[in-house]
């Protein structure tokens, strides 16, 4: 366990080389219980990538102990953490298919050594920046992360997933062509990725040589280190333990609160989108005088009003106004690759409908069909569905509680 009186090390990295993921994940469980380190980390057959945290000899031991199983020299990013509290409930190593899933199927997998972009410190990087003629500067990391800080002209893929990048990357291959392609991600790992699977496209359509591809290495936190006021880089980086984001020095607020739109960037374990559960900016006040605590985050914006999860607080006449909303929205979505969202919509439609019937049925069984519905139901958390004041989102990711002994 972590001494709660000593500032800890975090330690953020990964490393892309053929291994052995299940002996590399027995190595890792062992350091893990050996050091009292707490943290995530995936293995896969190819490589690893993991945030850990301990205090400093233990992270030193640890650092040796993992470059020892790598030939590849390891980008090890530090950051001291003062607050004396551990980031993450307890120490969780996964086997994974791959260190970043792009659900690749079928397909022959990516060599990311041998296929990935051109690497750029973060001095060549910004020097780039300085000319943005003819760039596609494109964030790979998620939507709720570029909400709250990005660089500036940066293009938002609009993924709640990184499976998503394949998609963006058919969708808009023609814009990319004869341009020069950069990429950038929290600490690098998601840049190799998918700019090894940019340059792959790019080779099958014949426009590799034209289309320059780079990275930033070492990601946003590389680039924060060597510009501390955050140079061309507005808003927080945000971080997938406790810290939610470490801020730039600038201190720029870019996050807008998805109900008021107020300026606000400050993430919430309680506060996730009702269809996917991706996290959703919403300030203090609103979600405070929400009736239902439930959000929609920007890829199902067009389902707020109609899609809930939670459907037993609502009365008779809602449900029909849901499944009314939901039929037209149903009606909408056309073509193969809308495949997906009609399942979705569908799905709930069904869900409304056999509520409705089931309240039209037995209306005076503990059955709530009031307009006052909404009031008679407690807010539960979407993520686990327990009462709302049993769990305000400590159930979601790095807010997990501490495991107790």
């Amino acid at each position: 366990m972590l001494d709660s009186d000593a500032e800890t090390v975090v330690v953020l990295f990964y490393c892309y080389q053929d291994s052995c993921a299940a002996s590399l994940a027995a190595e890792q469980r062992l350091l893990g219980a050996e050091l009292g380190l707490c943290g995530r980390v995936l293995v896969a057959a190819e490589g690893i990538n993991g945030t850990v945290q301990g205090d400093a000899a233990a992270i030193a031991v640890y650092e040796a102990a993992v470059q020892k199983s790598f030939s590849s020299q390891i980008d090890w990013k530090r950051s001291i953490d003062k607050s004396n509290t551990a980031l993450f409930p307890d120490f969780v190593v996964k086997e994974v298919n791959e260190l970043v899933g792009f659900g690749l199927q079928g397909s022959e997998p990516l060599d990311v050594v041998a296929e990935s972009g051109t690497r750029l410190s973060p001095q060549e990087f910004h020097s780039l920046l300085e000319n943005p003629d003819e760039l596609r500067l494109i964030d790979v990391r998620n939507t709720f992360e570029y909400d709250v800080g990005h660089f500036d002209g940066a293009i938002d893929p609009g993924m709640t997933h990184t499976a998503q990048w394949p998609r963006f990357v058919k969708n808009n291959i023609q814009d990319l062509k004869g341009r020069t392609v950069m990429l950038y991600c929290t600490g690098g790992i998601r840049c190799e990725k998918a700019s090894a699977f940019l340059r792959r496209r790019l080779k099958e359509d014949g426009a590799e040589v034209s289309t320059p591809v780079y990275q930033l290495e070492g990601g946003i936190h590389r680039y924060l280190e060597a510009f501390p006021d955050g140079g061309r880089f507005r808003g927080a980086n945000f971080v997938f333990d406790k810290r939610a984001q470490m801020r730039s020095g600038d201190g720029t607020v870019i996050g807008r609160c998805s109900e008021c739109l107020g300026p606000w960037d400050a993430h919430h374990g309680g506060r996730v989108c009702t269809v996917c559960r991706a996290l959703v900016l919403v300030c203090d006040d609103c979600d405070a005088s929400s009736e239902h605590g439930e959000y929609w985050c920007p890829e199902h914006s067009n389902l707020r009003g109609s899609y809930f999860h939670f459907l037993d607080r609502f009365s008779e006449k809602e449900l029909q106004a849901q499944a009314q909303s939901l039929q037209l929205l149903l009606d909408k979505e056309v073509g193969t690759h809308r495949k997906n969202r009609r399942n979705t919509l569908r799905k709930k439609l069904l869900q409304v409908q056999d509520r409705l019937e089931h309240l039209q049925l037995e209306p005076k069984h503990g059955e709530t069909t009031s307009e006052d519905a909404e009031v008679s139901v407690p807010r539960r958390c979407r993520a686990c569905e327990k009462p709302y004041c049993q769990c305000p989102g400590v159930c979601w990711g790095f807010w997990k509680e501490i495991a107790q002994e």
